[in-house]
């Protein structure tokens, strides 16, 4: 029984001193976010890293579908417009 202790203080103990030698990134991830809100009928609300933009989807050319739920498809159409720019996680 001892040595099943003995065994594992030394499993514990490797491990902490493994961790300890093991040197720390340089700098930590830098990570960007982007969100963007339904603020209207065909208006959306970009709140990127570097800029905040409204954009009204009719002035860029794009109609909402009559059958189609005015937030759903344009928030559907935001995250296809993102993944254009690169925006894909």
């Amino acid at each position: 029984m001892k040595k099943i202790i003995y065994v594992a203080l030394a499993a514990v103990f490797g491990c902490l001193v493994l961790t300890a030698a093991l040197p720390a990134p340089d700098k930590p991830a830098k990570y960007e976010y982007a969100v963007v809100k339904w603020d209207g009928p065909d208006r959306l609300f970009y709140n990127l890293p570097d800029k905040f933009e409204l954009v009204h989807l009719r002035k860029i050319g794009i109609e909402i579908p009559k059958e189609a739920q005015e937030e759903e498809f344009c928030l559907a159409t935001a995250a296809n417009i993102m993944a254009k720019d690169g925006w894909n996680r």
